[in-house]
């Protein structure tokens, strides 16, 4: 037991992304509000669930997204198990059904992890990474990079897919607090071609699959 705790101690957090379909975005924000407390009455877990919608984001614009962040891929199930057997969350996830309807959902797991902001905005690009090791030490060039034109606070993250595997392999996350300060990197990268060399070197190892921006909702 002392083993598998240690083990576990060493492990990264993990996300997981639920696709979700809704009419009502307003109102399904308000419903995860009410499961958000019932998590934390049970789990004593603060505001597990965040709902994102996509901005600029090709066909995910608009769309609805439901990320939860664990410890570790374990801490996934061992979560869900004390919500097992508890009356008031069943309700509320009946209520749920007639709000929305449940798309993929995928699991990753952090590489490189600063962190998000709390209502913020992220500048997501997936990417199909052919060296991990290599492509990690071209994201703290591209964190320079940032630090020195004005973005200090861009927080650069990686994120690996464990599960729910597509043409991707990894996401790479860069999180500001708010969605002006992403705008502001767009103007960056096009105005200035403020990554123009660090694209060639990262061209080496991983080939950009999609891009977009997104902003969470959450109440």
């Amino acid at each position: 037991m002392m083993a598998v705790g240690t083990l576990l101690a060493d492990t990264a957090p993990a996300f997981v992304v639920q696709v979700v379909q809704t009419d009502d975005s307003d109102a399904y924000v308000q419903a995860i509000t009410k499961v958000n407390a019932l998590v934390k009455a049970r789990t004593g877990i603060e505001k597990l669930r965040h709902v994102w919608m996509g901005d600029f984001a090709g066909e995910n614009s608009h769309g609805i997204f439901v990320v939860s962040e664990f410890p570790s891929a374990a801490a996934v199930y061992t979560t869900q198990d004390k919500l097992k057997d508890y009356p008031e969350m069943d309700a509320l996830l009946a209520q749920l059904k007639g709000l929305r309807r449940l798309g993929p959902s995928y699991l990753y797991k952090a590489v490189r992890y600063e962190g998000n902001y709390e209502g913020g905005a992220v500048f997501n690009t997936s990417i199909k990474c052919t060296d991990e090791a290599a492509y990690l030490k071209a994201l703290d060039g591209l964190k320079a990079i940032l630090v020195a034109n004005g973005f200090k606070d861009a927080k650069v993250n990686l994120w690996r897919i464990a599960s729910g595997m597509t043409e991707s392999t990894h996401l790479v996350v860069i999180a500001f607090p708010s969605q002006t300060r992403v705008g502001e990197l767009w103007d960056s990268l096009t105005d200035k071609n403020l990554l123009a060399d660090w694209y060639v070197g990262a061209a080496k190892v991983r080939t950009s699959l999609q891009n977009g921006s997104y902003n969470e909702i959450t109440k």
